[in-house]
């Protein structure tokens, strides 16, 4: 199963990626490889300071009230750290720079992009509710989903998988990530979101940076592929028309 858009749009998007946004993406070597990074423009756009001293990588699902919401609120969380981050592009009803303000922008978004009690567990939940919640606000966002099967045969293959996530940072748009099964990844929770703001390809090899409930987390994509027994999917949002 490839992005949910026509295979067309994808080629001549990853062209005009070639092409326009090589400035987001930097080459380096190691060993006999070459290591390709490409990245969000601001990776200091998540940070929120702390109550009493450093930063916060992104919200946190703990700061929700209401006990299922901590429990399930990893879906609205990353949608909120995304957001935030267009907060220079979109007109948020919040200003959402303090821990307070994020609080009350989580809230919101709770309203929108809202788990049911299996959680936020599918790529269309989460942009329905995106879908909702900037129609509302007149925002103009265009969300564009991955999925990954739980069949192994029906999966996008590696390749296609980095091409996507690289299309949506070089765009400066992070991209939310869900894991239904961690596979061997053991510092990823699982039936669980985060929000990718860098990938590594290294050869063959797939390493993604995460925000993570305050965290920055450095994920083995690569693995994830090849040992989730679940799937799960990708998805960002940029200002366009919808695929």
């Amino acid at each position: 199963m490839g992005p949910s858009r026509k295979p067309r749009l994808l080629e001549a998007a990853l062209k005009w990626y070639d092409s326009s946004v090589a400035k987001a993406t930097s080459n380096r070597r190691q060993g006999d490889e070459e290591v390709t990074r490409t990245s969000v423009a601001r990776m200091d756009g998540f940070d929120i300071p702390a109550k009493d001293k450093g930063l916060h990588k992104g919200v946190d699902q703990e700061w929700y009230g209401g006990y299922r919401k901590r429990l399930s609120g990893c879906g609205p969380s990353t949608a909120t750290n995304i957001l935030r981050y267009y907060r220079d592009r979109l007109t948020l009803p919040v200003r959402a720079q303090t821990r307070e303000e994020a609080q009350d922008l989580m809230e919101l978004v709770w309203d929108y992009v809202t788990p049911t009690l299996m959680g936020l567990n599918t790529t269309q939940r989460y942009v329905d509710g995106i879908d909702k919640l900037q129609a509302e606000k007149g925002w103009g966002l265009s969300c564009i989903r991955l999925d990954i099967p739980a069949r192994q045969e029906e999966r996008p293959d590696a390749a296609q998988v980095a091409g996507y996530i690289r299309e949506g940072l070089a765009s400066d748009c992070p991209v939310a990530f869900l894991n239904l099964s961690r596979g061997s990844l053991e510092n990823l929770d699982q039936w669980h979101w985060v929000t990718l703001v860098a990938l590594e390809e290294d050869g063959g090899q797939l390493w993604a940076e995460a925000v993570d409930n305050g965290r920055l987390l450095r994920l083995d994509l690569s693995l994830w592929l090849k040992t989730t027994t679940r799937g799960g999917g990708f998805v960002y949002c940029s200002k366009g028309d919808a695929s």
